[in-house]
């Protein structure tokens, strides 16, 4: 019913925007101006959701002014205070600001090309040079001319496998020779993935900074994603001294194709332990997980749900693999969910939050207290280095804000605060002075976007109608349900006495208890006529039939005379009927009981007794409504409305 209220009545904010000067004045409610562009809005946005007879202007006013009025009685009875309505209300609010917020330019332009990205997978292979994330000036650049020269020495004809071995500061380097293999987009860290996209195949990009350090990329290859697959498997180990590894694996796949179930025999005889006591299931994966072309390559060449491969030959032994979902890439409008979802994981996020604080700066004038950072790092000991500082050491601390927005603002206890709670998941900085100065720069940045987040109706006019329209539509939920929709329900006595005035409105066709069976020849449903007068069972019909080459579906129930399944003119005899055409299928019925046409008792018809009644009290009570405000429209004004929506 609230998604229907919003559908139905859509509409705006009633922010004093000031452009509002210029709007001409459709009707006044109590002196209260309403204007022709709220009216013209709403109009265009529900005009395909409209009754003919509402489409037009000035019927459409009538529905206008009650919604308007609607809302007026709805806060005069203070519904707009109550604990329920505001807690909701404002759960909404904070989720649309989130994503009006987030809807800026450079948002779409991550969202862009990290669907581009996802469409391809890179083969790269990589160096990397470490350095830490709080280093200082000196050891970042003596780690950036060693990557520099790593590349250099790649560059003059070196392998990268040898230049890799001698400076990759990674691991893995000693097993892999840099290799990575197949990625795509989300699998490396940003910087790691803008330098492999963003560099041509055979070449070597130049060093990106991470919070490992830095990078120098080789782009192997570049090829079209495949999206992901799914897959459960069967392997037996080519283990030293089992030459019937072969032998065993095409046994399996004979006793799967006579019928043995897959999970079973992955049960029993996979030797990948690990998915064997799952039936062989392999988690979704994409290109280059395994670590095995081969295995992929198979995986990823079935294309029918459940479909099961020939036995195949890897590095790790034999195996057999059942398809169980395949994943293509979709279209954008189908990724962008879950691109956003994923994002907010990633360097992107602080990407967007960063362009939400410089459009914050550009709209508000800020006021921030210099001598903030200065009083802490005096004031605050090092144990916060250790998580063990307490705000209760403070002295004399400032009774002042440290940023303010317009009066509003965060005081230097609200930072001692923040610093309590941010001590406990510690960052990676060498010295209190960059730890306090990376807090403060987070505390002044949170209060910034809580501030517009709050205020945000103000300069977004799109999110001010939207939450206007919610606000309303939330409002005008809570007052019919207090007002009529319960008050209906409750009253008993007024509806059986609704019931009793209004009888001949609640008329029931005749209706018919029954079995009835169909199928596609008239000589098939003679012969199921006779099976059902001598009391065959539907099991058995439906087995007989299908001998001869015919298919019987039964249904039973209660249906109307008008029901469409079945035949227009019934014989109103008890039993197994005749046999009928209907809808192209031929029909036996065997009609249980017969209930004749007639006026519903008070509970067969409850459900429309109560609509019907709350409608009645509706009415009633939109016009005390409009009794007791003074409503009066601007005809002129009306008239160009009508005019314009010719």
């Amino acid at each position: 019913m609230k998604n229907l209220l919003l559908l139905v009545f859509l509409t705006t904010s009633c922010f004093a925007f000031a452009q509002k000067n210029e709007q001409k004045v459709l009707l006044t409610i109590n002196d209260q101006p309403v204007y022709a562009e709220e009216f013209k809005r709403v109009f265009s946005k529900n005009f395909n959701l409209l009754q003919e007879s509402q489409k037009d202007v000035s019927e459409y006013m009538n529905l206008f002014v009650d919604y308007k009025l609607k809302v007026l009685e709805a806060e005069e009875q203070g519904l707009d205070t109550l604990p329920s309505f505001m807690g909701e209300y404002n759960i909404y609010k904070k989720q649309l600001a989130d994503k009006y917020m987030k809807d800026s330019e450079i948002t779409e332009n991550l969202l862009q090309e990290a669907y581009a990205r996802k469409k391809q997978e890179i083969n790269a292979s990589h160096i990397l040079i470490n350095v830490a994330r709080n280093a200082s000036a000196k050891d970042t650049l003596k780690a950036y001319q060693k990557t520099i020269k790593a590349r250099k020495e790649i560059l003059s004809g070196k392998s990268f496998a040898e230049v890799a071995k001698n400076y990759s500061d990674d691991p893995s380097v000693k097993k892999n020779n840099g290799d990575l293999g197949w990625f795509t987009v989300f699998s490396m860290v940003y910087p790691f993935e803008n330098a492999a996209y963003k560099t041509n195949v055979g070449e070597v990009s130049m060093p990106a900074r991470s919070q490992f350090g830095y990078h120098i990329v080789k782009v192997n290859d570049k090829r079209e994603a495949e999206g992901t697959v799914k897959v459960a498997h069967i392997m037996i180990e080519n283990k030293e001294g089992n030459s019937d590894a072969k032998t065993q694996i095409f046994e399996i796949k004979e006793k799967l194709d006579s019928g043995n179930g897959f999970s079973e025999m992955a049960r029993q005889y996979s030797d990948d332990k690990n998915t064997a006591v799952n039936g062989g299931v392999i988690n979704t994966f994409s290109r280059g997980k395994l670590n095995s072309d081969a295995f992929e390559d198979v995986a990823f060449g079935l294309t029918e749900m459940d479909e099961v491969s020939e036995p195949f030959k890897t590095e790790y032994g034999w195996h057999i693999v059942k398809l169980l979902d395949k994943n293509i890439i979709k279209s954008f409008e189908d990724e962008k969910l879950d691109l956003s979802r994923r994002m907010k994981g990633d360097v992107r996020a602080q990407l967007i939050r960063e362009d939400i604080i410089k459009n914050i700066k550009n709209i508000y004038t800020i006021k921030e207290d210099d001598a903030a950072l200065a009083y802490f790092s005096k004031n605050v000991s090092n144990a916060i280095l250790s998580s063990k500082w307490d705000k209760n050491d403070l002295k004399d601390i400032p009774q002042k804000n440290i940023i303010e927005i317009r009066g509003e603002g965060k005081t230097y206890e609200d930072f001692a605060k923040f610093i309590t709670m941010a001590q406990r998941q510690m960052a990676e900085e060498d010295s209190k002075e960059n730890l306090l100065n990376k807090w403060l720069g987070i505390f002044k940045e949170n209060f910034m976007i809580s501030y517009h987040k709050e205020y945000l109706a103000e300069t977004n006019v799109e999110y001010a109608h939207v939450i206007e329209e919610y606000r309303n539509g939330l409002l005008l939920f809570e007052l019919m349900e207090d007002n009529i929709w319960k008050a209906a329900k409750k009253d008993s006595v007024a509806l059986q006495n609704y019931y009793k005035e209004h009888q001949q409105e609640f008329k029931k066709e005749k209706s018919f208890t029954l079995t009835m069976a169909s199928t596609d020849t008239k000589k098939m449903a003679k012969q199921v006529r006779k099976w059902m007068k001598n009391d065959v069972s539907k099991e058995t019909i439906e087995k007989d039939a299908k001998e001869m080459g015919h298919t019987v579906l039964f249904k039973s129930g209660d249906f109307q005379n008008k029901n469409d399944a079945l035949p227009p003119k019934i014989k109103t005899t008890t039993g197994v009927s005749k046999v009928y055409e209907n809808n192209g299928v031929f029909l036996v019925l065997d009609i249980e009981n017969i209930e004749p046409e007639g006026i519903k008792t008070f509970e067969e018809a409850r459900g429309e007794v109560v609509s019907k009644y709350q409608q009645q009290l509706e009415q009633r009570w939109i016009e005390n409504i409009r009794a007791k405000n003074e409503v009066v429209i601007n005809q002129e004004v009306l008239k160009s409305l009508e005019k314009e929506f010719e």
